[in-house]
């Protein structure tokens, strides 16, 4: 009985102190703004990489992309990571992008893992039932939305089935040293007090990613920047 109480109290503190590192070290206090060019920055890094014409390729027939510019994960046993981005939605019909509508992404882990880590994440929203999920208050991923890594290459090959395959693709550019890295059971909460703060008033991400056009010119240049990668 001792024992199990023994471990108990020291799974609360671990968890703890892990939560107490995350909350210190997480960008916590990112504004819109500073997402926003951010995440261009990443995704200026993503398309310099060999690897970055097949990300293109599916970007192009995307239904939207979710970029977390800045995750810090840390662990000892028990994990945790925080972050905060931003959310795209295209109509494909007519070639509109909606949003950015402001999203944050936690979880809580047990299991094989150590380390810290700042992971910029960017997810490729393949189909509705992806874009969904992110219209949702909170979701989780790999829930009802499944997630796979995206493909990598110079080109998508012709025989590649990656349709349908998964409703989000993942891809990530990491710094430091971590063992046991997964964005599998993620949560995926609205922040909501970053789309006050960006539009001016109170707004879901429902409406934001079914009506709202910006002409914000930082989001203007995201927007340039991921035509030029997706052509």
């Amino acid at each position: 009985m001792k024992n199990k109480i023994a471990k108990y109290i020291i799974f609360m503190l671990l968890l703890f102190l892990i939560l107490t590192c995350i909350g210190q070290a997480a960008p916590t206090t990112m504004t819109p703004s500073e997402i926003i060019n951010e995440s261009i920055e990443v995704l200026k890094e993503m398309s310099a990489s060999e690897d970055s014409g097949a990300f293109g390729a599916l970007l192009k027939e995307a239904e939207g992309i979710a970029i977390f510019p800045s995750i810090i994960k840390i662990g000892w046993g028990i994990g945790g990571q925080y972050g905060k981005g931003l959310i795209l939605r295209k109509d494909s019909r007519v070639g509109i992008w909606y949003g950015p509508a402001f999203a944050k992404i936690k979880s809580i882990s047990v299991g094989p893992q150590i380390g810290i880590q700042s992971i910029a994440l960017v997810l490729v929203i393949s189909n509705e039932r992806g874009i969904e999920g992110f219209m949702e208050d909170n979701f989780t991923l790999g829930g009802t939305a499944s997630i796979a890594a995206g493909p990598l290459g110079r080109s998508l090959s012709a025989d590649t089935d990656y349709k349908f395959k998964a409703s989000i693709y993942s891809y990530s550019i990491s710094k430091g040293a971590y063992i046991g890295v997964s964005f599998q059971g993620s949560a995926i909460e609205e922040d909501s007090k970053a789309n006050e703060l960006f539009y001016g008033k109170s707004i879901s991400n429902r409406t934001i990613l079914k009506n709202k056009i910006t002409v914000n010119p930082a989001v203007l240049k995201l927007l340039l920047l991921i035509k030029k990668i997706s052509k």
